[in-house]
């Protein structure tokens, strides 16, 4: 129902406050004595002898949805203004009178509950925002080519939000780009996504990263490709036609030990334990560690009978 108090009553002329009177008495059956008057005041009211008081104007409109007068205006009746130093005088007697406060907070809660319980679940970033993911990111030692990658992704997703993260927006944009069939775009907004949130707003609310955190997962796309592994035969046959020394002894280290193509480029003959048969692999990359790999002994003579003397005589 309508609460007069929000609108400018004296802006109403009386032929329309008269409107409103015979409206709520003929369609909403309200009796003169509902709305605080007598009979004889309201037929008086009525034909045009009296004229509607604010009071009881605001008690007919409390009878009224908002459509409801509209129609009867032919527009919405003009809001009374209010400049900012209103709402700082309004903060001001609520911090210092408990009644009072409690009286504003009713009102918020009657007029403005849905808003404010929806801004409690959103969060607008700023390009601050950004710069915060970045410089925590460096401080944790990611690579600036990592860093740029999530970056991207997360102001892709933002500028599709219009940067307002709430549970109903990300899940929305998630679930199109699924429908695109994005799916590894889809992983890396995940991802980034994410971390995003992580860094930048579980600090500063935790309530609130937890709601938009977990309001989605991070998606794995399924690999459907089945690879083919070849046989021992198959390699075998690969090594007996080639020729060189050098690739031969690459192509077993690889097949062996299963590093990566560029890992045996960085071993030296210092990483290497002929005695035992092992190859010392250093820190290679940010996310493959120190390790050990072993060789069989049939790699090993090889490699002393075959590898080793053509190294010494260039």
């Amino acid at each position: 129902m309508v609460d007069c108090q929000l609108y400018d009553l004296s802006k109403i002329p009386n032929d329309v406050r008269v409107r409103i009177i015979n409206y709520v008495m003929e369609q909403r059956r309200v009796k003169a004595r509902d709305l605080g008057v007598t009979l004889n005041l309201i037929s008086m009211i009525r034909s045009g002898k009296r004229r509607v008081t604010e009071d009881l104007l605001c008690r007919a409109m409390a009878y009224l949805s908002p459509d409801e007068l509209a129609k009867l205006l032919g527009q919405v009746p003009e809001v009374e203004p209010a400049s900012v130093n209103d709402i700082i005088r309004v903060i001001v007697r609520a911090r210092a009178d408990p009644e009072f406060r409690d009286l504003l907070l009713s009102y918020m809660e009657r007029y403005l509950g849905d808003y404010i319980r929806s801004v409690g679940r959103q969060w607008v970033v700023s390009k601050e925002d950004i710069e915060a993911f970045i410089k925590a990111k460096k401080l944790r030692g990611v690579s600036e080519k990592t860093i740029r990658t999530e970056v991207k992704y997360i102001e892709r997703t933002l500028a599709e939000m219009d940067w307002v993260l709430s549970p109903e927006n990300i899940r929305e944009y998630l679930a199109s780009l699924k429908e695109d069939n994005e799916d590894y775009v889809l992983k890396h907004t995940t991802y980034s996504l994410k971390s995003f949130l992580k860094e930048v707003l579980k600090p500063r609310d935790p309530g609130l990263f937890s709601l938009l955190y977990n309001s989605f997962t991070v998606f794995r796309p399924k690999n459907h490709s089945k690879t083919k592994l070849p046989t021992i035969e198959e390699l075998r046959q690969i090594l007996q036609r080639i020729e060189s020394i050098e690739a031969k002894t690459y192509f077993i280290i690889l097949a062996e030990t299963g590093l990566r193509p560029g890992e045996p480029f960085l071993v030296t003959m210092d990483d290497v334990d002929l005695e035992h048969g092992m190859l010392r692999i250093g820190k290679v990359t940010e996310t493959k560690r120190a390790f050990i790999a072993f060789l069989r002994q049939e790699t090993l003579d090889f490699i002393k009978r075959e590898y080793l003397p053509g190294v010494s005589d260039s």
